[in-house]
């Protein structure tokens, strides 16, 4: 796969497997799309402490936008419509986000909401889990829980009948930053 292929590629499969993909051109234009499409999803917001949602102004933006912004506290995300959240890659094979979850606030922001908006830099998507791991190695200590994610939780345990959001988020909504295809965003 090209470094061309590797964003079509990847939005192609999130998609496939039920994700929602929205490309924005920087980390400027992240807020304003997110408090947009956040909107008619609800009103209370667990957010994670991440360098690009830091950078691109998130949390005031939703504040103003009159969204409910919870950051800490024993009930966080527990009654959170949506969770916001950084992935740390895409593989483009798979459709699939790669997350350093160590921390218990980023996998409770990313499971418990019915919503989980991920914030994915478009340079950050490689083409398979060895690029991804190869990438890892290379940055440091391996993280202690490593969390890979494919469209919203799925399950056909019961009755082999699919259904979706039992075991996480029922709807993922992927937000490609710094993508060529961004729609005129």
């Amino acid at each position: 796969m090209t470094d061309q292929e590797l964003v079509p590629g990847f939005t192609d499969l999130a998609e496939t497997m039920g994700a929602q993909v929205i490309s924005v051109s920087g980390p400027e234009a992240v807020a304003a799309k997110l408090v947009e499409v956040l909107r008619p999803l609800g009103s209370k917001v667990a957010l994670t402490a991440c360098s690009l949602i830091r950078e691109t102004g998130l949390e005031a933006a939703l504040t103003q936008a009159g969204f409910l912004v919870e950051k800490d506290g024993a009930e966080f995300a527990r009654q959170a419509d949506i969770g916001i959240v950084e992935a740390d890659y895409g593989i483009a094979e798979t459709g699939t986000l790669v997350t350093d979850a160590t921390d218990l606030k980023r996998r409770l922001a990313s499971m418990l909401p019915l919503t989980c908006a991920v914030l994915l830099p478009a340079e950050r998507i490689r083409a398979n889990l060895a690029e991804v791991v190869e990438a890892y190695l290379a940055s440091g200590p391996w993280p202690g829980y490593l969390a890979l994610v494919t469209g919203p939780s799925r399950t056909a345990d019961i009755e082999r009948s699919l259904t979706i959001g039992v075991h996480g988020p029922e709807r993922l909504l992927i937000i490609l930053v710094g993508s060529d295809d961004c729609g005129g965003q």
